[in-house]
């Protein structure tokens, strides 16, 4: 039972495309600059995180739940995470070392490469795995230099960033001390979208200053139209500390392409 684990976790995660429709903002607009400028400077207090997680995935009122989820981000460029058993035995391990996505079951030999067609099931069409890498850390992917973006604020602080690529939008909700918040800037939410379909959202929760940065704790992806959710809640952590190259490698006797 322990090892299906990872397969249901998969699944869950495979199961994040074509939601409701993209609903109107209904917030007043306002000068999209400084909010964009405060979602670069945040990407850029973030350098690398190494964590224990507690996971638990819901389909359809089935939970599933594992204490002990290692984490590993270097910046917004690598990941790793490797599914423990309670008596320590690795049971996945996923890493993505900036190019390439390679899977291990346990303590195989194997070394599975999906390629983008699983990258791509894994998170939505069109849509790759910097998302993931991205939002485990409460943050979003870089905008890029042609994105629209448009911005939107109400009472209280509380704003929407609209940044749009083709058909790819996404909404970050944030809380901004510039628009009348307390505290600092955060990102509370993500949504990303493509042809005006939500892909999957996200929220983030209890958040806590380390390193100088603001860590969501606990973090839910979630598509609510298939009743499926996944939460990771932070344990012990580490952010902004030196991340080896070497754990975005995968060593095995041999390689193949399933």
């Amino acid at each position: 039972m322990k090892r299906l684990f990872p397969i249901f976790l998969a699944v869950v995660l495979f199961s994040f495309a074509c939601l409701p429709k993209k609903p109107e903002i209904s917030l007043p607009e306002v000068p999209a600059v400084e909010l964009a400028r405060s979602l670069e400077l945040r990407q850029q207090a973030f350098s690398g995180l190494k964590a224990i997680a507690a996971v638990q995935a819901v389909r359809k009122g089935r939970k599933r739940a594992y204490d002990t989820v290692g984490i590993v981000l270097q910046a917004r460029k690598k990941l790793r995470m490797e599914v423990y058993s309670p008596l320590g035995q690795s049971l996945l391990t996923l890493v993505w070392d900036g190019q390439d996505v390679k899977l291990r079951r346990g303590n195989e030999d194997q070394v599975l490469m999906p390629g983008q067609m699983a990258i791509e099931r894994l998170l939505g069409a069109g849509v790759d795995i910097t998302e993931l890498a991205s939002v485990l850390s409460g943050n979003i992917p870089a905008i890029a230099g042609r994105s629209r973006v448009r911005a939107f604020c109400g009472s209280g602080g509380v704003c929407i960033v609209e940044i749009g690529q083709g058909e790819i939008v996404r909404r970050v909700g944030v809380s901004d001390p510039a628009h009348g918040a307390e505290g600092t800037f955060r990102i509370t939410s993500y949504e990303l979208y493509q042809s005006d379909r939500l892909v999957f959202r996200t929220g983030f929760e209890n958040f806590e200053t380390m390193a100088g940065y603001q860590l969501p704790l606990r973090v839910i992806l979630e598509n609510p139209d298939n009743k499926v959710s996944l939460t990771i809640e932070y344990a012990d952590v580490e952010v902004n500390v030196p991340v080896d190259d070497a754990l975005f490698t995968l060593s095995a006797g041999a390689e193949e392409t399933p």
